[in-house]
């Protein structure tokens, strides 16, 4: 794995093929520096799929220094039944399929074992074990054709995968390995020998810092953000097509965000806990947002105490937050209960921990991600939006 041409990690896969199926092995290792500090995360994916490469169940693992997240999944007729394991809690989930399921790691095979229709748009769901959610990945084969692969040349099929408005470009071979790839933003794979490609003795001490070069300039210096009421940004060479920029507190027209400020006053309030139904979907316990947990829920009425009022009681979870959680780049798949064990993380941390103390204490809560300026540049940032008496930003790290 090559980030800006410097190697940052390895992955493998081995595909074993049995009387039902396929048996599939993922494993990879990532060496990343954030924001001056270097950490490592492995990952680990076992799965078994149909002839057809529908996924049948799969076992996957992330470690990262403190952190561990385990998911595992089976496909019964219509359902997909996960059991996830995470700061020592483990939650059970069901999700509706309409679609067969597929995993990212068995569509280059299907793609090479299927005879696709070369130039055609193929669409399929994709499920993802780290996130628990689904996605439309779209795939065509583009052509096939020889490309080098070390001194030797070799026949390769090369496919582009878009999904979330992401364009991947892939080569693989007959048996769906990936020989080469090239993602947005300086990712690329490369097949090597397996000594060579767990070695990281060509990469320097520190590698590329991801979030800094992630960064988005400005044109010229905005004086004093932090006191402006408003912003307007003019976008250029990006396609926003795939992004909701359109919203409560901002609009976008013409290549043109404006961003305003939204006004609350300690009169936009109302006793919790909020009873309505139209929230449901904000309010509700979550496999990352574990609102419902005795943890969770304990430390919201210390918190709180006998608070009541919307208002005051979500500034009190915003200090608490703040306060508490130590502010660390952190690696891993952001989920309040992990986040209230380790008291450590990053803005994703901070976010899902505050969003779930807000909804066990009656608040509709939920995350934004998106861009903030720090010292002359945008990086990526998430943070939380709160209803009182109309969506609210609110940031638990800043």
């Amino acid at each position: 794995v090559y980030y800006h041409g410097e190697k940052i990690g390895f992955t493998s896969q081995t595909i074993e093929p049995n009387q039902n199926g396929y048996q599939l092995r993922d494993e990879s290792l990532l060496r990343l520096n954030l924001l001056g500090t270097t950490q490592r995360a492995s990952t680990r994916l076992a799965m078994a799929v149909d002839k057809e490469w529908v996924l049948k169940d799969f076992d996957f693992e992330l470690l990262s220094n403190d952190i561990r997240f385990q998911s595992r999944g089976k496909v019964i007729p219509g359902q997909l039944h996960l059991e996830i394991e995470s700061a020592g809690h483990t939650s059970k989930q069901i999700i509706a399929l309409t679609q067969p399921p597929y995993l990212a790691a068995a569509l280059k095979p299907l793609v090479a074992s299927q005879q696709l229709e070369p130039g055609k748009e193929h669409f399929f769901t994709i499920f993802d074990p780290a996130t628990l959610a689904h996605q439309i990945t779209s795939v065509v084969i583009e052509a096939r054709e020889h490309i080098l692969i070390g001194d030797e040349k070799v026949r390769a099929i090369r496919l582009r995968q878009r999904f979330k408005g992401i364009s991947v470009v892939s080569w693989i071979d007959g048996n769906g390995l990936t020989l080469k790839e090239e993602s947005p933003g300086g990712f690329a794979l490369r097949q090597e020998a397996p000594p060579q490609a767990m070695s990281f003795a060509d990469s320097r001490a520190v590698p590329l810092d991801l979030i800094a070069r992630a960064s988005i300039a400005v044109g010229e210096s905005i004086h004093l953000p932090q006191n402006r009421s408003n912003l307007r940004l003019r976008l250029s060479g990006v396609n926003v097509v795939d992004f909701a920029l359109n919203g409560e507190r901002q609009k976008f027209s013409e290549n043109l965000l404006r961003i305003e400020r939204e006004q609350v006053s300690p009169s936009d309030t109302y006793k919790i806990p909020l009873k309505d139904r139209r929230f449901g979907p904000f309010l509700q316990s979550t496999a990352f947002l574990q609102s419902d947990h005795p943890s969770i829920r304990d430390h919201a009425v210390q918190i709180l105490g006998a608070e009541t009022d919307a208002y005051r009681a979500v500034l009190r979870l915003k200090n608490w937050v703040y306060n508490e959680i130590k502010k660390q780049p952190t690696i891993s798949i952001p989920n309040a209960l992990q986040v209230l064990q380790t008291k450590k993380g990053d803005c994703n941390e901070h976010t899902v921990l505050f969003n779930a103390l807000a909804r066990a204490a009656g608040i509709p809560a939920r995350t934004i991600v998106g861009m903030v300026h720090l010292r002359g540049a945008f990086y990526y940032h998430a943070w939380s939006e709160v209803w009182l008496g109309k969506w609210i930003s609110l940031d638990s790290v800043l």
